[in-house]
């Protein structure tokens, strides 16, 4: 077997590289980054077999992307299906970054120091 992986999110379409004979235990070090909305977002990703001139299915998967952006990331496995069977499981590990980075420890920062501010303007006020 010389599998590879097509994952499809939001109309965009994007395919690992062929492990060539990888059979049933193939790996895969190939990184994609999508641009999540929501966490109610749905991929789907489905392994192919490539043969010489067609590639067969050899199963696929529906992942919300809230289970992939627990902890800002996760690493877990997830089952193919096959004709409403199980066909094996893939391991997928991935990183959460929310847009903006680490604005909200900026906020908090900037909260706390106001907080603070106004705390210490009351008490100079009752002095």
């Amino acid at each position: 077997m010389d599998p590879y992986c097509t994952i499809t999110f939001k109309n965009n379409k994007y395919k690992t590289k062929v492990c060539d004979k990888g059979g049933k235990k193939p790996k895969w070090t190939d990184e994609f980054t999508l641009e999540v909305e929501s966490p109610t977002d749905e991929m789907t990703l489905r392994c192919w077999d490539q043969d010489l001139t067609t590639s067969d299915a050899i199963g696929f998967t529906k992942i919300k992307m809230s289970s992939l952006m627990i902890n800002c990331g996760i690493e877990d496995w997830f089952t193919i299906m096959f004709d409403n069977s199980p066909a094996g499981e893939i391991f997928i590990s991935t990183t959460f970054t929310p847009k903006g980075g680490n604005e909200y420890e900026n906020m908090k920062k900037r909260h706390d120091e106001e907080v603070e501010r106004l705390r210490q303007e009351a008490e100079a006020a009752k002095a």
